[in-house]
Parts: C-alpha cells; sequence; structure tokens
C-alpha cells in the first residue's frame, strides 16, 4: 500500500475505517496529512478539511497537537508509542508505524489513535477528589461562607429556604421548583436529591425545552422495535424506563407540548408507561422533579398547560427567589465563584468591600448564571491582583449598579446574544492589544485550538 492506492481508494478506505472505533491517521512520506477518519477527526476537535494536505508541522505549530508521534516516526524510522496531547484537552495514546517502499524511504506513517482523556481524568479526579473537598471546605470556612450541601446560603430567605428544601427531600414527594432562569433550580434538584431517600440510585436529568417536538415522546417513553422507520433494532427505553427506582428532573416543564401532558399525568396517576407501539405496561418507580421559570397558572388560563396536571406536580412547590431579593448572597457567591475561577485559570485574585457593594446594589437580571459570568469575565479580564469597583462598572456599566442604566442596549436580546457580543468585543480587543493570537491563547490561558475556533465564530481570523 502506498500514496497513490490510498488516494485512489478513498472513499473505500474511509467507509472500512469509519466502522473501527480507533483514530485512523496517515500522512505520506514528507509527514503530511492525506488520510484522517471519523474517529480521529472527533478527538481532535477539527474538521477533515482542516486537517487534510497540512504537514504535522503545520498542525503543532496551529496548536491542534502539541506532540506529534509522525515526527517521532520520521526522525527514528521505527515503530514509535507516544501519549499525544491535543489542542482541545484531549489525550490520545497513539502508535506510529512507518511503511517503507522498496529502497527503504519512508513513504506513509500509518497512526492509531486510541483516546484516553476520559481515563486520565477520572484517574485525576479519583486521586484528588479527597484533597479537593479539604480544600474547599476550608476556603469556606475560612470566608464564613454558609454551606447547605451544595446550596451557598446566606441570606435568611435562603437558609429559610434551604431548611425547607431539606424537609422535602426527604419525603419523596413530587416537587415543583419555579423562578426566574438563572435563580438555581438544577442547583435545588441536585440538592433535593442529594439529600433524598433514592440518593446513589439513577438521577436523570432532562430540559424539555431542548428536545425537538417531534422527538420529545420517544425520548420520554421509548419505543419498541419496528414502531417506525429507523428504530433501533430491539427498540429502545425510554427517559422514565432509565430512572426507574431513582429521580427524573424534567426542567422547563413548562414547554411539554400539550399532547404529551395527558400522558404525564397517566404516568404520574398510574405510576406505570407503556413504550410507543407497545402492548403492554411497565410499573414505575420514580421521584419526579420538575422545573419552570414559566407562569404555569397564566399558561392554564390561555390553555396551554393541563390544570390536573399542574395540581399533581405541585404537590411540594419551591419557589426560588431572584437574587436580587436576597442580596446577603452575593457577597458569598461572588467569592465563591472568584475562588473557583481562580483555580480554573490559575489565578490569585481578590476582590474589594467596593466591589462587592456594586455587585450587592445591582439587578441581575440574569441572576446566579449572570453573576457567575461576571466573576468569570472579571477573573480573566482584570490585570491587578485585586477586582476593583471600577473594573465591575467599568465591565458591565449600565446594567449593574445603575437603576437608570440604558436599555436599549440589551432590551429585547437574550443573555446569550449579550455574552457573545461582549466575547467578541473582549477577543477583538486583546487582538488589537497583542497583534498575534497565540500570545492572546497565553494571555487568556486557553488552548490555541480553543482560540482558533472561537476566533473563526466571530469572523476575526485574518483573511476573513
Amino acid at each position: 500500500m502506498n500514496k497513490k492506492y490510498i488516494l485512489e481508494h478513498y472513499d473505500e478506505l474511509m467507509e472500512l475505517l469509519n466502522c473501527i472505533k480507533v483514530g485512523i491517521f496517515i500522512t505520506d512520506g514528507e509527514g503530511r496529512t492525506i488520510f484522517v477518519n471519523d474517529t480521529s477527526c472527533t478527538a481532535g476537535g477539527l474538521n477533515r478539511d482542516e486537517i487534510i494536505g497540512k504537514t504535522v508541522y503545520e498542525l503543532v505549530a496551529s496548536g491542534y497537537i502539541e506532540n506529534s508521534i509522525t515526527v517521532r516516526v520520521l526522525h527514528s524510522g521505527k515503530r514509535e508509542e507516544m501519549v499525544q496531547n491535543l489542542g482541545d484537552g484531549g489525550q490520545v495514546y497513539v502508535t506510529g508505524i512507518p511503511y517503507k517502499d522498496k529502497h527503504g524511504k519512508i513513504d506513509l506513517i500509518i497512526s492509531t489513535e486510541r483516546d484516553i482523556t476520559e481515563a486520565i481524568k477520572l484517574q485525576e479526579i479519583l486521586g484528588q477528589q479527597e484533597k479537593k473537598y479539604e480544600t474547599e471546605l476550608e476556603y469556606l470556612k475560612k470566608q464564613n461562607i454558609t454551606m447547605w450541601g451544595n446550596l451557598i446560603a446566606e441570606d435568611d430567605v435562603s437558609k429559610q429556604l434551604a431548611s425547607y428544601a431539606l424537609k422535602i427531600a426527604k419525603l419523596d414527594n413530587t416537587v415543583l421548583l419555579t423562578g426566574e432562569s438563572g435563580t438555581g433550580k438544577e442547583v435545588y434538584a441536585n440538592f433535593l436529591y442529594e439529600n433524598g431517600t433514592r440518593v446513589g440510585k439513577p438521577f436523570i436529568k432532562i430540559n424539555c425545552a431542548t428536545i425537538p417536538e417531534s422527538l420529545i415522546e420517544s425520548e420520554l417513553f421509548g419505543y419498541e422495535e419496528g414502531t417506525f422507520t429507523g428504530a433501533n433494532k430491539g427498540g429502545k427505553a425510554g427517559i422514565f424506563e432509565m430512572a426507574n427506582h431513582g429521580t427524573l428532573f424534567l426542567d422547563e416543564i413548562g414547554e411539554l407540548p400539550m399532547h404529551l401532558q395527558p400522558k404525564l399525568l397517566r404516568v404520574l396517576q398510574e405510576k406505570e408507561i407503556m413504550r410507543i407501539g407497545g402492548s403492554k405496561t411497565i410499573p414505575l418507580d420514580i421521584r419526579l422533579i420538575t422545573a419552570t421559570n414559566r407562569d404555569l397558572k397564566k399558561q392554564i388560563e390561555d390553555g396551554k398547560f393541563r390544570e390536573d396536571l399542574y395540581y399533581r406536580l405541585n404537590v411540594m412547590p419551591i419557589e426560588i427567589p431572584p437574587l436580587r431579593g436576597r442580596k446577603k448572597d452575593i457577597e458569598q457567591l461572588a467569592k465563591y465563584f472568584l475562588e473557583f475561577f481562580n483555580k480554573e485559570y490559575s489565578q490569585k485574585k481578590s476582590i474589594s468591600e467596593g466591589a462587592i457593594h456594586l455587585l450587592q446594589n445591582g439587578r441581575w437580571r440574569g441572576n446566579v448564571r449572570e453573576l457567575e459570568n461576571l466573576i468569570e469575565r472579571l477573573v480573566i479580564t482584570t490585570e491587578k491582583a485585586v477586582i476593583t469597583e471600577s473594573d465591575v462598572s467599568s465591565l458591565i456599566g449600565e446594567v449593574i449598579g445603575n437603576t437608570n442604566g440604558a436599555e436599549h442596549n440589551y432590551q429585547g436580546r437574550s443573555y446569550r446574544e449579550l455574552m457573545d457580543d461582549y466575547e467578541k468585543n473582549m477577543l477583538e480587543t486583546m487582538l488589537e492589544k497583542y497583534g498575534r493570537a497565540s500570545i492572546v491563547s497565553k494571555e487568556l490561558q486557553i488552548d490555541k485550538a480553543t482560540l482558533h475556533r472561537r476566533l473563526k465564530k466571530y469572523g476575526l481570523l485574518k483573511g476573513q
């Protein structure tokens, strides 16, 4: 086999080698990429068109890989093995084998890749977990932060709510979590599970708003073999079955289509389900937790939500107040996120009392999620060791601390759109300041492949 053979039989080889769940990466004798199968593309984070034709030296320079098995084989002329670091943070175990022509010159280098990222991460997590918990506990003690399991509750309102949730957690009843977007409904769902009677059993989380309406019924209830074209052989278990004997968290329950609401009501009443296309019922034993940022009573009035289902879900209600209604939590949450992102970005920044005071007087339309995002941005962009009031004010200007802010700058725009605008402006500023993406990558402490994708998203790559 040689380069000519690969190019002439490219499609057949691709079909064959895509059946193998191992990355296949082939270069010619000069280290230029001529073949990459789907598994190899998935592991590295770039698509095939961005890899084919590039030399391994170019791929190293771009940040796609940190070291190359191909370079080793070119130098040694023999089989080599190594752990290769990818630009997106992943790691693969690579074996490189040279294929030589009749004159002994390397014609091809075939590398096989096995993704070991998760195995290494799991090993690291298991080895560091005890130390991590001890470090976090010591930090929280020093900061005098009141913790309720995985909740931070410093404000009296939050303490009362956490105490109430702790009691509910032990009862195993159906719970409806309500509150604005970003208030921490999923955090409370985790809290209920971790303090409930089913801890250690399955805990399945599903966002009803993210599943296409055409698929949500089969995802929830599963289906039998032959139910529709493309159905899996042997059928498929649905989410309810996967959560059996455990806990199921249905987020954004207000987005559940009307035609599925009677089926969910039947699950709650009869404690059984039937797969799509099935003829027998499956007994069900789950604890159901649901959440929504919508006014379900208003949806009932508008004919968009069943009243009988609402009362079945609202057995144990927990209404989570907005962050602006529990201001004492803001300081402790800010310090908690600051410590987290200091570790994430290898920083040692602190925050001044003036900056905390400014945060406490914000309106926080995005609630805890917005505060978390802000602290991350401050850790990344603040050059000094101490985050000051002016840093906070200059970063979010009219939104925080200004009750008469220029709402036309964000009114009618989603949180994601505002964050994308900020990220694009930040990257433009950094590129103007440092001139080269490699320096920006070092300053922001993100790998080159990730930065390349972000720059490409916003059209900031040179020549675009």
